[in-house]
């Protein structure tokens, strides 16, 4: 299955690039968010939401089997709590955003304008809470708001669909907000 099947190189791909990339770059082989592109980009090659829900789900857990075994086989080790929190995650961001990514390929200019402001939302809110709030990475955070603005202009669309999905980000920011200040709570607990 290809979701599978990618999502355990770049998972692989993650824990090597860990050891050779720093500053802001790092944070390519080390966020959510660059996981998440993943899902997006397998939900967009699925015919239904529920197909491409599923498709982002199966990426996200090839993502967290490549890396921990890759990592394992350099000779880094997790504990159970931790994978379990990065499980989680895979379950719930996975779909969501593999059911983004076959909206914005297939629904209506509305869904297609929310399904933007979803992928460029996770960089968003990942640059705001956790690498200007949290981890005052300022540059990191930089990047990943320069990510956000560029899939919201970038992604092919028309201007009017630009325009939705910026103002989409007034709803998904809030709740992505949320999430990353859920996600960095339930991630301290099982990290320490």
């Amino acid at each position: 299955m290809l979701p599978i099947g990618l999502g355990l190189v770049v998972g692989a791909l993650t824990s090597i690039g860990q050891q050779y990339l720093d500053g802001p770059l790092n944070a390519l082989v080390n966020s959510a968010s660059a996981w998440l592109v993943v899902a997006f980009a397998v939900g967009a090659c699925m015919r239904t939401w529920r197909g491409a829900a599923l498709a982002g789900a199966c990426a996200c857990l090839g993502e967290l089997a490549g890396y921990y075994v890759t990592a394992h086989a350099r000779g880094y080790s997790a504990g159970t709590a931790i994978l379990l929190f990065w499980t989680v995650c895979a379950l719930v961001g996975g779909p969501v955003l593999g059911a983004a990514g076959e909206r914005w390929r297939h629904g209506t200019p509305r869904l297609q304008a929310l399904a933007i402001a979803t992928a460029a939302g996770a960089f968003l809110a990942e640059g705001i809470w956790t690498y200007a709030y949290e981890l005052s990475y300022r540059r990191t955070a930089a990047l990943w708001l320069a990510i956000a603005a560029a899939l919201v202009l970038a992604l092919p669309g028309r201007r009017r669909l630009r325009a939705q999905s910026a103002a989409w980000l007034l709803v998904v920011l809030p709740v992505g907000l949320i999430a990353e200040a859920a996600l960095t709570l339930a991630y301290n607990r099982s990290a320490g």
